[in-house]
């Protein structure tokens, strides 16, 4: 997709908050302010497969900004050159996390100051109708309910070219909120509904399924359970993501594309997991925004999943030779495409984003 160099673009948004994070390990080791929050990786994630200035632009999102903002911070996601909304606000603290990591799976979190959600008039105050009007993809981290009343909201758009990405609140992925996320999924909107493997079965009351062939199978559970133009990405780990696409036109059948994690045959390259999925999102959101193929979308969030759980914290980036972690978007396809023999030209992928 081609923009003129100092056009305005809008392409992608989130409704997901900045969290700074206070880091525990089991070890003792302590790390503090470190950057985070849902909607924060997202737009990292995006911002990673983002091939121009231009496009990274068009990645608008919002950071709400307390009286205790580090500087540092600032510097590091200006650096980004995305199309970040910095929102001050010194009558409170920025919303902060507590994190505790018990092992590599499992981490105990809480709010230790009260968060500011994003909602869709922040949008419309901020960008204008017109702006939101040319978005292609939003990814929404919300509950059921939430989920409902965003899309609600945004109906008055009348967006054809519009489609959401909705990640799950984790906690709310369970049988008692099915036929809420039934209501969700089976609206008239486009949904890419992407709950981890272990959610995704545990919507369903059953076990999470482990090894790749479980979670090709797994899939199929929601063939019936969302709309015909929706689809289901499961982000399975270790072992990538697994997606089930929307009824294709005509045989009105659906597909299923594996795409393996980035590190899957280097996991001592991965240091810390966290936000790991909530970039894969937003790689994927951002690749399907340019190319609407579910397949180089899927391969975008496994590139930016890669990239962001190569360290605690944020990857480095040098805005200069734009090198995330000291490889460039196209050096990081290549690899991927040549390791994995996934049946794309590297030069096509870039070139189509």
């Amino acid at each position: 997709m081609d923009f003129p160099p100092d056009s305005p673009v809008a392409l992608i948004t989130t409704n997901g908050m900045f969290i700074i994070d206070d880091i525990y390990e089991k070890d003792g080791r302590v790390h503090k302010d470190v950057p985070g929050g849902g909607g924060m990786f997202a737009m990292l994630g995006a911002c990673i497969v983002s091939t121009s200035p231009t496009i990274s632009r068009g990645i608008k999102w919002i950071v709400d900004k307390g009286r205790d903002f580090p500087d540092s911070l600032t510097t590091i996601i200006t650096s980004w050159g995305s199309g970040v909304y910095y929102r001050d606000d010194f009558s409170r603290e920025t919303t902060r996390g507590w994190n505790f990591y018990e092992n590599e799976d499992h981490r105990k979190f809480k709010y230790l100051t009260p968060k500011k959600q994003i909602t869709v008039q922040d949008w419309f105050d901020i960008w204008g109708r017109n702006t939101l009007a040319q978005m292609k993809c939003i990814h929404l981290l919300c509950s059921p309910d939430r989920c409902l009343q965003i899309l609600d909201e945004l109906q008055q758009l009348h967006s054809n070219q519009l489609v959401f990405v909705w990640e799950p609140i984790p906690d709310l992925c369970d049988e008692a909120h099915l036929q809420q996320i039934h209501r969700v999924l089976n609206r008239s909107e486009t949904i890419f509904f992407s709950p981890n493997a272990e959610e995704g079965a545990r919507l369903f009351g059953d076990e999470e399924p482990l090894q790749l062939e479980e979670c090709l199978n797994y899939v199929w559970k929601f063939e019936h359970f969302i709309a015909s133009q929706n689809s289901c990405v499961l982000r399975c780990g270790k072992h990538g993501s697994v997606a089930l696409s929307s009824k294709g036109p005509g045989s009105g059948k659906r597909s299923v594309f594996h795409y393996p994690a980035y590190h899957e045959l280097t996991p001592e390259s991965v240091q810390d997991p966290t936000g790991g999925g909530n970039s894969y999102l937003g790689g994927f959101c951002l690749g399907y925004s340019m190319t609407k193929d579910l397949q180089i979308a899927s391969i975008c969030g496994n590139i930016a999943a890669g990239c962001v759980i190569e360290q605690l914290g944020v990857p480095n980036y040098d805005k200069q030779t734009r090198k995330w972690n000291g490889l460039t978007l196209q050096q990081r396809l290549r690899h991927y495409i040549d390791v994995y023999k996934i049946d794309f030209a590297a030069e096509y992928v870039y070139n189509q984003l």
